[in-house]
């Protein structure tokens, strides 16, 4: 696709107001606290916003219309968990640690457990957020090429060249706000598609759920005891709920924001507002997957059924493709600014977490207290994510996974264990390091053998999740409890006693 004059426009638009904002954030950056959580003084609404725009990346902002259209309705069954999640981590998880004057959520782990329980979580933490980073490279550099025709090295390069200069400019702050920024672009790209297929065809909605369920895309397995089976309604339910929960607890991308509120009501607010951000984008992208299919069904001239056989190989494709031959006069340059935008957004937040997490649970006081040495963590985060986007471009030629798969195994394999060091020490006044460690490898075990076996990858987190918290309760029956001075205060149990 050739780009018209008015579609650069918009996407020169959108780099140039991201460095600005940037620029006009960097005059704050005085002091660590203001680079890494903003003074903690950011308003509810921008953070949950933010936090949405941070983890949906445009691997998810492609991934949901492209499961929709290879597999069906069964994955959306899953936006009933998301405000589910909610009340679990704004009772346990948010007041725990909020309430402390940590920069990383694993300053928490190293109170309540010991520094190896810190270090290995931060350690887990920036291989992951490396590896999501480079994926995400990956993903948005892959979609715009397909729309614009770039190439996969230049594009990673832009992209990264821009993220990089406003996120170490002007720390979280910056992040926040381009989030937000961002966030608006990701929703207007996702109603713009649906408006411009029912002008097209003269269908709404209805026709084309019509056409989508004759393909057999309504079609629902609700359960079953075989844990290869790829979807179920209960699987994503339970899936979904548990990602929520886990993320929102240990992830210090999300824990970040809410430790950038002013007060615990804030942080709590912040998370509802993400849920209802959440479950709008979402059943709007599922929208956009609907109205798709049908755009090309009709165009095909074929029977749904033999559509839906013709392009399934081709779902996570779609769309880009939609965006490329279909959309002009800045609309394109809007719907591409879209992807970068859901890119960009995450990149930054992983980043600045990154840089965060290496330099208050990793590196010594002292010589490396400067400013400088944060934004120079920050470009090299930037640095090493876009390397490993083209590693990933290689393996995904070998692999025959969609993006909601690849996502599911490579993305999710600590993030079970990881959280489970966090609700058992909040629940358990007994669990202490040893027992956690032991429920860590136990939980990153069963993890790494469903992620490369053929049960379901639905079951990476919550099966991970429950295997590491149940041994950390177990081993902690046979080991010295922890003491009553290191809990106190870091617990469910020891805050309410508190607040009585």
């Amino acid at each position: 696709m050739r780009l018209s004059v008015l579609d650069l426009v918009v996407i020169a638009a959108y780099f140039l107001s991201m460095v600005g904002i940037g620029l006009y954030f960097s005059r704050r950056q005085t002091s660590r606290d203001e680079y890494y959580l903003a003074g903690r003084e950011m308003h509810w609404l921008l953070v949950g916003a933010s936090v949405l725009a941070t983890l949906l990346s445009t691997i998810t902002y492609l991934s949901i219309p492209g499961e929709m259209i290879r597999y069906g309705i069964m994955f959306f069954a899953g936006t009933i968990a998301i405000p589910l999640a909610v009340p679990v981590v704004s009772k346990l998880i948010i007041p725990t640690i909020t309430r402390m004057p940590i920069t990383s959520a694993y300053q928490y782990l190293e109170k309540r457990y010991g520094n190896e329980t810190r270090r290995l979580a931060g350690g887990v933490f920036l291989a992951h957020t490396l590896v999501w980073t480079g994926l995400i490279f990956y993903t948005a550099s892959l979609a715009v090429g397909q729309v614009a025709g770039w190439d996969l090295l230049p594009t990673i390069l832009i992209m990264g060249v821009v993220t990089i200069f406003y996120t170490s400019m002007g720390g979280i702050r910056t992040v926040i706000w381009t989030d937000n920024v961002q966030l608006l672009i990701l929703f207007g790209g996702a109603i713009s598609i649906p408006i411009y297929v029912a002008v097209v065809t003269g269908a709404g909605p209805s026709a084309w759920w019509e056409n989508f369920s004759q393909a057999g895309g309504s079609q629902i397995t609700f359960f079953s005891w075989d844990p290869t089976v790829r979807l179920t309604v209960v699987g994503v339910i339970v899936n979904i709920f548990m990602w929520e929960m886990c993320t929102h607890s240990s992830d210090q991308v999300a824990v970040q924001r809410y430790l950038s509120t002013p007060s615990v009501k804030a942080a709590r607010n912040s998370m509802a507002a993400y849920a209802v951000f959440r479950v709008l984008l979402g059943l709007f992208l599922a929208l956009c997957g609907l109205a798709v299919f049908a755009f090309y069904q009709q165009q095909s001239g074929l029977d749904p059924n033999a559509f839906q056989a013709q392009i399934t190989q081709q779902a996570d494709r779609l769309m880009p493709h939609f965006i490329a031959e279909q959309l002009s006069g800045g609309v394109a340059g809007l719907l591409l600014a879209a992807l970068l935008a859901a890119a960009m957004s995450s990149l930054s937040s992983a980043i600045n977490s990154a840089a965060g997490v290496l330099r208050s649970d990793f590196l010594p006081a002292g010589k490396t207290d400067r400013m400088i040495v944060d934004k120079l963590l920050v470009v090299g985060g930037g640095i090493i994510g876009m390397m490993i986007a083209v590693t990933v471009n290689y393996a995904m030629q070998r692999l025959n996974w969609n993006l909601v798969e690849m996502t599911g195994r490579l993305n999710h394999i600590f993030v079970g264990p990881l959280a489970a060091l966090f609700f058992a020490g909040v629940l358990s006044k007994r669990v202490s390091q040893p027992a956690v460690l032991v429920g860590f490898v136990a939980g990153g075990l069963l993890s790494l053998y469903i992620c490369f076996s053929t049960v379901s990858f639905m079951w990476v987190v919550p099966g991970s999740w429950t295997c590491a918290f149940l041994t950390s309760l177990l081993i902690s029956r046979f080991t010295q409890p922890a003491p009553v001075t290191r809990v106190a205060g870091l617990t469910y149990g020891s805050l309410r006693a508190e607040r009585r």
